[in-house]
């Protein structure tokens, strides 16, 4: 070969080797401003080399580590990411196909531990030399990124499991992709993997999924959201359940409708209790009809038993009729009393305290599932609660116009026992056991007692309490003296109580009505038994003034007396011991 052909051979070499140069200068180049960490690994001879930001990306200098290359990577390692970034590098080697991929923590200089993702070949080399060389880059940034959206998944997915309403998402095409606890019971499946990618034709093989569908459709169609509606469904086991449904369209980036949020408020209890009381009210209204006519008869009955009992001096009769219809229209207040609370008892309060949290937490909801979302899930949630809350007040509305029904026919029979009264001085007198007379009070009100919170105490001591009078006439002055104690006592105090007291004395019967109730001054103590003289609002001024006129008839005193406005009230009743 001649000398010219052996120059241009090594100058073309040459040439290749100050391209390989210039090539390998701009790698390098290209891997410091991207800040990317390179090393080389010859399994070979086992040894690995690496560049600078290899080292300085955990905040050390790499001529530490110069002489000890081989061991820095393995002793730098998360001793829990060791074994796995060991074993797959381990198994690369025995295997060399493909790409080399595993991210694993290495220690920084300050402790702290570095998310590095290394990624490497095989390289074969013009002078045969086999290396596998690689990337280290610096992932801490994204991974806390990704356990932070991890962690906000958890908690949004913790909260809208424990909620104990309904709450689902639906794709484009009325399939759910998640579906909470409640959402899954109510469907009547066993796991949230038994729903997921089955539209409600699938989950509610009946008229209840085909009308669930075509809401679905219609509101991916319209982008109108579907807020409130109440309906009836079957779930698989065939229990029958009402929900209030609310569906709200979820847009994409691109403005499309790609997903359904979807709501249900369990109304099954509201609705079987507006059910009852429906029924309650018909009964109660052809009832009411009934004692306006039985009301008519009582009048005409009382008019014509009252002009007998006047002329035979026996009004005990008309008395004890009185009482008996008394007794049970009490009875019945008691019962609708019982009603109403249910009715004021249901989860109400609860609904508005998740619209309240769900509203407080919307910007961190809003981060995790987006504005748009959040803000539709407050506006649903409000939404229940302001349906619940008007259909507690229209419940409550008419059952108060019910005990006002009550309370009127009770001031038709008190005007009867006027009647009564006014010619009791000829009437005929029994023996009477005012501790019964108590107890008779005691079980007529306990409804109220109970209602308002109110300890209802008796204390009699032994002795004799039989005495001759009016039964009907006793019970009254009793239940209007107790009464008069509850409508005093301030609902809002914690402590409230009523207490009786009686004992037999020589000569008399002493009888005490204590109540920690408003109290009055002296001045207001001096009109008490005036005729027509009243506190109350819609009060008529004759029952004190009744009162003192029974008792007196009986042989007795009647006062009632306060230590000032706030300091409660104490009724004292007595009656002379008589012969039997």
């Amino acid at each position: 070969m001649s000398s010219s052909v052996l120059n241009k051979k090594a100058t073309k070499g040459g040439q290749q080797q100050s391209v390989r140069k210039e090539t390998t200068k701009q790698y390098r180049q290209l891997l410091i401003m991207s800040k990317t960490g390179a090393w080389e690994y010859f399994p070979a001879t086992g040894t690995v080399d690496c560049n600078d930001i290899y080292f300085s990306m955990l905040g050390r200098d790499i001529n530490e580590y110069r002489l000890n290359l081989n061991e820095a990577w393995t002793n730098l390692l998360h001793p829990e990411d060791r074994p796995e970034a060991m074993r797959k590098f381990s198994e690369y080697l025995e295997n060399p196909t493909g790409m080399y991929e595993c991210e694993f923590r290495m220690l920084h200089a300050d402790g702290k531990w570095v998310w590095i993702y290394s990624r490497g070949g095989l390289l074969k080399a013009d002078d045969g030399i086999v290396s596998i060389i690689g990337t280290h880059v610096d992932i801490t940034e994204q991974k806390q990124a990704q356990e932070e959206i991890q962690r906000e998944r958890i908690l949004l997915r913790t909260l809208i499991d424990n909620l104990p309403d309904t709450i689902y998402v639906k794709d484009a095409e009325g399939r759910k992709i998640i579906a909470n606890r409640a959402d899954v019971a109510a469907i009547g499946a066993k796991c949230e993997a038994d729903v997921i990618g089955k539209t409600d034709l699938e989950l509610f093989p009946n008229s209840s999924g085909l009308r669930g569908y075509k809401d679905d459709m219609e509101v991916l169609r319209t982008g109108e959201a579907l807020l409130g509606r109440e309906e009836f469904l079957n779930n698989e086991k065939g229990e029958q359940f009402w929900l209030s449904t609310s569906k709200v369209p979820v847009y994409d980036e691109h403005g499309k409708i790609s997903r359904i949020l979807g709501l249900g408020h369990n109304i099954t209890e509201r609705k079987r209790a507006e059910e009852a009381l429906n029924n309650l009210n018909k009964e109660l209204a052809a009832q009411s009809e009934e004692l306006k006519i039985l009301n008519s008869q009582l009048l005409l009955q009382q008019e014509q038993e009252l002009e007998k009992a006047i002329a035979q001096g026996k009004f005990e009769i008309a008395s004890e009729v009185l009482h008996d219809i008394g007794n049970a229209l009490v009875g019945f207040g008691s019962y609708l009393t019982r009603i109403n609370r249910v009715a004021e008892s249901n989860n109400l309060e609860s609904v508005r305290n998740l619209s309240a949290f769900l509203k407080a937490q919307q910007t961190a909801i809003g981060n995790a599932i987006g504005a748009d979302k959040a803000a539709a899930l407050v506006s649903i949630t409000e939404g229940i609660a302001k349906s619940q809350g008007d259909n507690q007040k229209e419940m409550s509305t008419a059952i108060a116009e019910l005990l006002n029904i009550v309370s009127h026919i009770q001031e038709i029979l008190n005007i009867q026992r006027q009647s009564v009264r006014s010619h009791g001085a000829s009437q005929e007198r029994k023996q009477v056991n005012l501790g019964g007379i108590i107890d008779d009070c005691r079980s007529m009100l306990f409804a109220s007692f109970d209602k308002k919170g109110v300890k209802f105490n008796v204390n009699v001591k032994p002795g004799n309490y039989v005495i001759k009078g009016d039964h009907t006439k006793l019970m009254q002055v009793m239940l209007n003296v107790i009464k008069n104690s509850l409508e005093a006592i301030d609902m809002e105090s914690e402590n409230k109580f009523i207490s009786v007291s009686m004992e037999s004395t020589s000569g008399y019967i002493l009888l005490k009505i204590a109540d920690n109730g408003q109290g009055f001054d002296k001045k207001t103590s001096e009109h008490f038994f005036e005729r027509g003289f009243t506190t109350k609002k819609k009060g008529t001024g004759l029952g004190l003034y009744n009162c003192r006129s029974i008792v007196e008839s009986h042989a007795g005193s009647f006062d009632i007396n306060s230590n000032g406005p706030g300091l409660g009230a104490v009724t004292t009743i007595k009656f002379a011991l008589q012969d039997a």
